[in-house]
């Protein structure tokens, strides 16, 4: 059953920080096939994801986002200005069968319709197309993207525990949610409704760079041991998929 959220608004963060990145782009390295080159990053922010892909993999890589200071960074980069362009993932303004890979980098828990937007997805893929998933894990225990108590607007800090484990349901009753959180069946219930096929599935651990902005000094201090037991757990069969993020790869 779909979590109950609602009035999702359009936005997102930034995982670009090296660490992150370099962990996101090995898991996609492991799904490119030779003949295969057309790579669309669905929600690219500042275009990081589509140079990278571009200089590191050689591929034929592009971009849409939908915020148009982001856009603007992006065109900074003389190699992104004809890559990254303006668009909505409810109605992607692409010809159906016409990539080959498409990326959803912890963007899905911030499209107002997350079930139209992986059918777009679905839609602009040639058969046999691959689409690599990064969103929320509701068995991380914090609640990453933060919320609000309903009744001052104060945010809940990050550090706050078991706000995930809160049925969505009763959880509104008190917070005020800006993104999704996803449980792992229910992800992957969704990529199947929408026509995929799941060809792999695994959970990446944080890498304690700060993304969120909000970063505790004791977390800051204690950086290089965190990493390590981050990097540990991220490989052990079961702990692993308490991780701050799922990853699905799909195929059409």
């Amino acid at each position: 059953m779909p979590t109950a959220y609602e009035n999702i608004p359009i936005a997102g963060g930034d995982t670009s920080q090296p660490r992150a990145m370099a962990k996101r782009l090995d898991l996609i390295e492991r799904h490119l096939r030779p003949s295969a080159k057309r790579f669309l990053d669905c929600g690219c922010g500042t275009g990081e994801y589509v140079l990278a892909l571009i200089e590191r993999f050689g591929l034929d890589a592009y971009g849409v986002e939908f915020e148009v200071e982001k856009i603007q960074q992006a065109h900074s980069k003389m190699a992104l200005r004809n890559r990254v362009t303006r668009g909505d993932l409810q109605a992607i303004h692409f010809a159906s069968c016409t990539w080959d890979y498409a990326l959803l980098n912890e963007v899905l828990e911030h499209v107002p319709d997350d079930r139209k937007a992986l059918r777009e997805v679905y839609r602009i893929l040639k058969p046999g197309g691959l689409l690599f998933i990064f969103s929320p894990n509701r068995w991380f225990p914090f609640e990453t993207h933060g919320v609000h108590l309903r009744q001052s607007d104060r945010r809940v800090p990050h550090w706050v525990p078991f706000i995930p484990y809160i049925p969505v349901r009763l959880g509104k009753i008190a917070f005020d949610y800006w993104a999704r959180n996803y449980g792992q069946r229910e992800l992957a219930e969704m990529a199947n409704a929408s026509g995929f096929f799941i060809v792999d599935r695994t959970f990446v651990w944080l890498t304690f760079e700060d993304i969120s902005g909000r970063q505790p000094h004791l977390i800051r201090a204690a950086k290089p041991l965190l990493r390590l037991i981050s990097n540990t757990l991220e490989r052990v069969p079961i702990l692993k998929r308490f991780g701050v993020s799922q990853v699905l790869v799909c195929r059409k």
